[in-house]
């Protein structure tokens, strides 16, 4: 029988604040891990540092906040690897310039019998222009044509900056593995999720780049732009309460059909997204056959049927040996929660959550508690199971699916709203939910116990704790190794 793998998403600072020996002799004994995946580089705060501002501390680990925390490569970086990017070579973390996660940890973790994967974020946002002085000619432009908050998929020269770092990597250190988070929801994505609070800047990209590939398929990138723009203003009508006679969801279809340029624009924005997951796997497999490499699926692939539609398991697992699905359970009860409440001012805006939450129940495949107790409930483990079988299944077994556990995972907004540093960012891709309060749903040994044995129930691989070892009580990992128990 192959052997289950069972990780840990852990950063750089566990490993400063604790002591390389004391963080794996820990994760080993508590939890049974046999893989670390090592946050580097990492830019959020979901996956880097310390608890978030006005978060509980953890029974372990140094309690104080990082207010100015930044994150970045925490690797040694080669420059010979960057040459085709005039971003340069992936800059260091200002956390701890001089320190090489993984030089240090890989070797130890390799004494253990412990494997070791890199765990890389998409540096998707545009503070990175503090590290990098030509990053302002890698965003995005958005429906307004100026330059928007991230990076395109589509420019060689962000493509080439992620591809020098994997090959950097897999060359530089003795990794078993890499995988590779993009977790920025698309432009329409946006639009149907939530009111665009954030700012239209996130409606993109026109760019040259895209408007020549647009151009390839004969789309119209003003006529996507002119609709686009219609769509944010239904948008900001449907969220105020400014529903038309015809109501929301017509009016939405009706765009569509005014305007098909929307969804070929989708399309185009996704397919860049999936090119750089081929460009991923490709140079792994030119350099390193043997090495494993996967993608870090979010939660909205278990929650949103738009998303989950351009997000195609049948297609993602020709390009990956792994899929990691983040299938939280304790999370998703909020998370859900704000889901429903988002679209109901949005697309569904015709109906109440209440109304709609039964609808994207039956649509998800998805069997929960009412509605207004999400927040305080969680999920049940089942839906551990139902989605890690969803995802094999769909995958069509040609590669293998790790499920993601939920410990500790923060749920409701930090008391201390005031962070100089990076907040959450995309990582968990919807909002924290506006619900706060000690009657939040709470992760326990025994939900992460059951969330294992379901995971491996719905034929997981292996399963991944996230999201970060960092904001993890020990006792709750503890519910892992009861789990393997019974296993075994």
């Amino acid at each position: 029988m192959t052997e289950r793998l069972v990780a840990i998403q852990v950063g750089a600072v566990s490993f400063m604040d604790e002591g390389v020996e004391t963080v794996l002799d820990t994760v080993q004994q508590r939890a049974g891990v046999n893989t670390l995946f090592l946050a580097t580089p990492t830019w959020d705060r979901a996956t880097g540092g310390r608890a978030e501002p006005g978060r509980p501390f953890p029974d372990h680990g140094v309690k104080a906040y990082e207010r100015d925390w930044r994150g970045g490569n925490y690797a040694k970086t080669h420059p010979e690897y960057y040459a085709n990017t005039i971003l340069g070579p992936a800059g260091r973390a200002p956390e701890y310039p001089d320190w090489d996660m993984l030089g240090d940890v890989i070797p130890e973790a390799n004494r253990r019998g412990i494997r070791s994967f890199a765990m890389m974020d998409e540096s998707s946002h545009a503070r990175h222009l503090r590290s990098y002085p030509n990053f302002l000619k890698c965003l995005e432009v958005d429906i307004w044509n100026k330059p928007a908050r991230r990076p395109c998929f589509n420019n060689p020269d962000y493509r080439n900056w992620h591809l020098g770092m994997i090959e950097d990597y897999i060359k530089s250190y003795d990794l078993d593995g890499i995988m590779w988070s993009s977790e920025r929801p698309s432009p329409l994505d946006r639009l149907i999720q939530e009111p665009t609070r954030q700012g239209l800047g996130l409606i993109t990209c026109y760019c040259n780049h895209c408007k020549a590939l647009g151009a390839e398929r004969g789309i119209s990138w003003r006529r996507s732009q002119e609709g686009y723009r219609k769509l944010v203003l239904w948008n900001a009508d449907i969220a105020r309460g400014a529903i038309p006679s015809d109501g929301a969801f017509v009016t939405f279809w009706r765009l569509l059909l005014n305007y098909p340029e929307l969804l070929s624009w989708q399309s185009l924005w996704a397919d860049g997204q999936h090119q750089m997951y081929r460009d991923i796997f490709g140079t792994v497999r030119a350099y390193r056959p043997e090495m494993k490499v996967g993608w870090s699926m979010p939660q909205n692939i278990t929650f949103s049927p738009f998303y989950r539609a351009s997000q195609n398991y049948a297609d993602l697992s020709h390009i990956a040996d792994f899929l990691k699905i983040s299938a939280y359970d304790n999370a998703a009860g909020p998370r859900f929660h704000t889901f429903i409440a988002g679209v109901s001012r949005t697309i569904f805006g015709d109906a109440d959550p209440e109304q709609v939450y039964p609808l994207m129940l039956k649509m998800l495949g998805l069997d929960e508690g009412p509605y207004g107790d999400l927040p305080k409930t969680g999920f049940s483990a089942d839906y551990v199971r139902r989605e890690t079988k969803r995802a094999l299944v769909g995958g069509e077994g040609r590669c293998v699916i790790y499920a993601g556990i939920d410990v500790d995972i923060p749920v409701g907004q930090p008391d201390d709203t005031e962070i100089s540093g990076p907040a959450l960012g995309d990582a968990a891709m919807i909002d924290a939910d506006d619900t706060s309060g000690p009657d939040l749903s709470r992760t326990t040994p025994e939900r992460v116990k059951a969330a294992v044995l379901a995971a491996f129930e719905g034929g997981a691989a292996g399963v991944v704790l996230g999201r970060k070892y960092s904001e993890m009580r020990l006792d709750n990992l503890t519910g892992v190794r009861a789990a393997l128990a019974e296993l075994n």
